[in-house]
């Protein structure tokens, strides 16, 4: 992973392309030179001869010129932060040396970029005596996520009598990694258990004995595996111990990345297809990952196909994964909620599961059925699209169960989460 603390990266004299270029005063002249030579001919004027070639010679030497012209700039490009999320503000400082030996010209500067308008604002440069440093930043608002090659860096120079311009590039291109868009989300909507509930659990069972435990009634979406028959037997209803709930500082985050599972899918048949959908997705796991580790939780992700995300216990890792992961195009695979003991709480569970969908077709949705046993509580983000049907059986099986479309910010459709669970 390259630098994520902003620190400077020498970019050096490196220089791209060089263009010369007529600027509208320029191609006046040569347009009234042609205009001229032609008319010469037509109307045989040979005198029109010698207006044309007067009308000719500023441009062209205007344009040696500007070929000739060597204006030796050093760059260095310093992005903070180096990490960005899309649509936060970024900072870009060049750092611009002439290494000539004399001053170079007043001209105009900007900083490629990789997404609409290509560019970056056309600014004022003014003259740089030799061995001076002068200071250029501007703002980096990243629309959408990826990895992206900011630069090269361009000056534009222009003769002494506007008939033509040189543009110069300077500098390596730098990556940045935009990460999905990530959005806080409020604290309280569900209960999870932090890392010290299991050495509460771990405590309690000490000192008060295997079978002195807090039970409760049960409730619609409990895992069978929690009820307590003993005081169910007692109270003449199931019970559920309360303090298993506690137990498991673990939580699984599910993620559609198929691209037939997103309606509104965009260059299905390209290599890089676009969904709106899938980029509320992966801003929801973002924002999910972000809380639960905030809460202390152990965070495993899973994919519906072949796996793109790095493991979600690296920061840096995890976010350029994300910035990178695309649609897939590959066969459903069944999710494997057990790869390591670590995953799994005390008791043996899984915590809690976060699935964030598109519309989950009938295999999938069984799955998710399947494996509701194993979780203490299941929350599942669904396409507006997915059918009624579909929303049934995981809500019986004990899902909640919150429809959203890809306009919903990220943060409201987890506040719904109370209202379905």
């Amino acid at each position: 992973m390259s630098r994520t603390d902003g620190s400077a990266a020498p970019t050096g004299m490196i220089r791209g392309r060089r263009r010369v270029r007529l600027t509208p005063r320029g191609g006046a002249f040569l347009g009234f030179a042609g205009l001229a030579l032609v008319t010469a001919y037509i109307a045989g004027w040979p005198e029109l001869l010698v207006v044309a070639c007067f009308a000719a010679a500023p441009p062209a030497v205007a344009t040696v010129l500007a070929s000739r012209e060597r204006n030796e700039l050093q760059l260095v490009r310093v992005i903070s932060p180096r990490m960005l999320a899309a649509r936060s503000v970024g900072v870009v400082r060049l750092l611009v040396r002439n290494r000539g030996s004399r001053a170079t010209s007043a001209g105009q500067w900007w900083d490629r970029l990789p997404w609409q308008p290509g560019v970056s604002e056309t600014r004022a440069l003014n003259s740089l005596v030799a061995d001076r440093t002068v200071e250029l930043r501007y703002g980096l608002v990243p629309p959408q996520r990826g990895v992206v090659d900011v630069g090269p860096f361009v000056a534009r120079f222009a003769d002494p009598f506007g008939l033509m311009t040189l543009e110069c590039e300077y500098g390596r291109l730098e990556r940045v990694v935009v990460a999905p868009e990530t959005v806080p989300l409020a604290s309280g909507v569900v209960e999870i258990a932090a890392d010290s509930g299991s050495a509460r659990l771990f405590q309690h069972r000490a000192l008060a004995g295997e079978h002195d435990v807090m039970t409760r009634e049960y409730r619609s979406g409990d895992a069978l595996r929690r009820v307590h028959w003993r005081s169910s037997a007692r109270h003449g209803e199931l019970m559920v111990r309360e303090d298993e709930r506690r137990s498991h500082a673990s939580a699984v985050l599910l993620v559609e990345t198929r691209a037939k599972r997103y309606p509104d899918v965009e260059g299905a048949r390209t290599r890089h297809p676009f969904s709106r959908g899938f980029e509320w997705s992966l801003s929801m796991v973002a924002s999910l990952r972000d809380h639960l580790a905030a809460s202390g939780l152990a965070v495993h992700v899973v994919e519906t196909a072949q796996p793109q995300l790095a493991e979600a216990r690296s920061t840096a890792d995890f976010t350029e994964s994300l910035a990178r992961a695309g649609l897939s195009f590959d066969d459903y695979r069944r999710p494997r909620w057990r790869t390591e003991p670590s995953h799994a709480g005390p008791a043996g569970g899984l915590g809690s599961a976060f699935a964030v969908l598109g519309v989950p077709d009938a295999e999938l949705v069984g799955d998710l059925a399947d494996s509701r046993a194993l979780f203490d509580s299941a929350i599942a983000f669904v396409a507006h699209e997915t059918p009624d049907a579909s929303l049934a059986t995981l809500r019986r099986a004990g899902w909640s169960v919150v429809r959203v479309a890809d306009d919903d910010s990220v943060a409201e459709a987890w506040l719904r989460v109370g209202a379905h669970g």
